[in-house]
């Protein structure tokens, strides 16, 4: 049975945070997963030299270990995470990576190939929260320390504008939940090379036909004559534009709403 953890890091067992978190874990749960939640509260959480033993971090260490899937879930304070999701990644450093030999670069270990779902809230407006990305830092400080343990990514979900609410909206609760149902479907298709080779075609299928279209355009003003100019020009031309789609594609655009 797939194990899934869900991680709390506030002390408002019952906010919008928990609620979030309570909801995913009830759709992995609907979905046939054994679920169990976790809040940092409960636990002192105190830095410990790598080599050394800690009882707190390795109960916590092994529960993670077990589980399939882990959940981060964290309100978003002054554009980051809590103080205590903070402490609590930071404590996990030595234990989520390995670090070289050679320069000591954190390196993917025992985590390697797990899942990650992240949440998050905040009381930004929807619409603030679209522009500015109040909450994207939240969600790199998470996702960087998730990546670099070598996990993959099953989904994301944020709730804005949460100043005076009380209950999750019925509309965002369903959403959570069918975020924690997807995390069954996402260990058991671990394969992504199909999906990749499909996007790799239309990002160059894109790619071209935009980079013929601005080659006519120039033709009309400069006139290029020749295999060689027409090479040279539609190398340039689509080395941009490829360039340009392959970072909006590989530069992880987070939730916002």
């Amino acid at each position: 049975m797939t194990k899934v953890l869900g991680i709390l890091g506030t002390s408002n067992k019952f906010g919008i945070t928990a609620q979030m978190l309570q909801a995913v874990l009830a759709g992995a749960k609907s979905d046939g997963c054994d679920v169990e939640m976790i809040c940092l509260a409960d636990y002192p959480l105190e830095m410990n030299p790598s080599k050394e033993h800690n009882q707190i971090l390795d109960q916590l260490h092994h529960k993670m270990l077990a589980s399939e899937c882990l959940i981060f879930a964290t309100p978003t304070y002054w554009k980051d995470v809590s103080g205590l999701m903070k402490q609590f990644l930071d404590c996990m450093r030595s234990r989520m990576v390995r670090f070289g030999k050679k320069d000591g670069e954190m390196l993917p270990d025992l985590y390697a190939k797990k899942k990650y779902i992240l949440l998050t809230n905040c009381y930004t407006k929807t619409l603030e929260n679209c522009i500015t990305g109040v909450t994207d830092s939240t969600f790199i400080v998470m996702d960087r320390v998730c990546t670099t343990a070598g996990m993959e990514l099953v989904g994301e979900a944020v709730t804005t504008n949460t100043f005076a609410m009380k209950e999750l909206p019925d509309w965002k609760h369903a959403e959570c939940v069918n975020l924690g149902k997807k995390i069954q479907i996402s260990i058991e298709k671990r394969d992504f090379t199909v999906k990749r080779y499909i996007q790799l075609f239309f990002m160059l299928a894109f790619s071209t036909l935009i980079t013929m279209g601005i080659q006519s355009l120039i033709e009309n003003w400069l006139p290029i004559t020749g295999f060689w100019g027409n090479y040279v020009t539609f190398v340039l031309i689509f080395f941009i534009l490829l360039s340009v789609v392959l970072h909006y594609f590989s530069v992880k655009k987070h939730k916002r709403n």
